[in-house]
């Protein structure tokens, strides 16, 4: 697949320029939900003024032109943003032309996540070239939470000694370590200490630079110890995902995500973003039942593709 048979197609795939910001901006504000994570690295590129070497920009030739189509994030993980077609033949040269243009210029990343059809389309174009996958999450259930949370009250919490569900500080760093660890080996199945792990532990650092990250801490097993944490590991247009939502084993099945994640929701509307979203695995019907019990609602579908 050579630049040459890439330029004869109707789309093309290059390098994002600041002239382009506006332009996919407005693409992600179809479904702020779906695009979080485009809109962040949007976000950021608007207000710093450089445009990051992961983010490309989908084109058609129209006459002597082209017009803005899609934007393509291309980090650790690779998530796209299509506008919609409503001419499925025209829909399907846009997916087939992006797909070639990705293996032509991209690297394989760890993961394609996004929105459940189009990430699962453009899998079927590129396995050939990029597969085989560790794994293939096909549906997970994309929900958010606009309003007030429902709160729960813990019985027989006092046993853990629980402190209250607060932003990290780096003073707690070592100790949030272990807990993201084994959510992140439970969850994407890998030691990320082994494997990426001055990356990890610097984006775990970022996070809670930010103000974040939020934990719970407790008395586990005579221990001081996370007992909750989450993640905002998105941020941008008025959305905040939440990820890495974590209980310590010992302490499951007490109600402690539901509690735990009401705190954080309220916490994140009254200094951060005024939806808050996430996705879960569609098997994971404990999380989605704590989920909606907090009054998380479902919006949609992602999948993941892991390598």
């Amino acid at each position: 697949m050579t630049d040459s048979l890439l330029r004869r197609a109707q789309h093309t795939l290059a390098p994002a320029q600041r002239r382009d910001l506006a332009s996919l901006t407005a693409l992600t504000e179809a479904d702020p939900v779906a695009h979080v994570v485009a809109r962040m690295h949007l976000d950021t590129a608007a207000a710093s003024g450089i445009v990051p070497g992961g983010l490309w920009v989908v084109r058609r030739r129209v006459g002597l032109g082209r017009e803005v189509v899609g934007l393509v994030w291309a980090g650790a993980n690779l998530t796209v943003t299509l506008a919609p077609e409503a001419d499925p033949d025209a829909a399907d040269d846009l997916s087939a032309d992006l797909a070639a243009a990705m293996v032509g210029r991209l690297s394989r990343p760890a993961a394609i996540v996004g929105e459940a059809a189009l990430t699962l389309d453009l899998w079927g174009r590129v396995e050939p070239w990029w597969g085989p996958a560790r794994e293939v999450r096909e549906h997970q259930v994309s929900m958010v939470i606009e309003g007030e949370p429902a709160r729960r009250a813990l019985a027989g919490s006092d046993a853990l000694a629980l402190e209250g569900v607060r932003q990290a500080t780096l003073e707690d760093y070592d100790l949030l370590l272990p807990a993201c660890v084994h959510m992140f080996i439970g969850e994407v199945g890998y030691d990320p200490m082994r494997h990426g792990r001055a990356a990890y532990e610097e984006r775990l650092r970022y996070l809670i630079r930010a103000g974040r990250a939020y934990l719970q801490m407790g008395v586990v097993d005579g221990r001081r110890q996370v007992v909750f944490k989450a993640e905002v590991g998105a941020l941008g247009g008025g959305v905040a995902q939440l990820q890495g939502v974590w209980v310590h084993p010992s302490a499951r099945g007490r109600g402690h995500a539901q509690a735990g994640l009401a705190r954080v929701v309220d916490a994140i509307h009254s200094h951060t973003a005024p939806t808050v979203s996430l996705y879960v695995n569609d098997f994971n019907r404990s999380a989605i039942s704590a989920y909606r019990a907090v009054g998380f609602r479902e919006v949609g579908a992602f999948s993941t593709v892991m390598f």
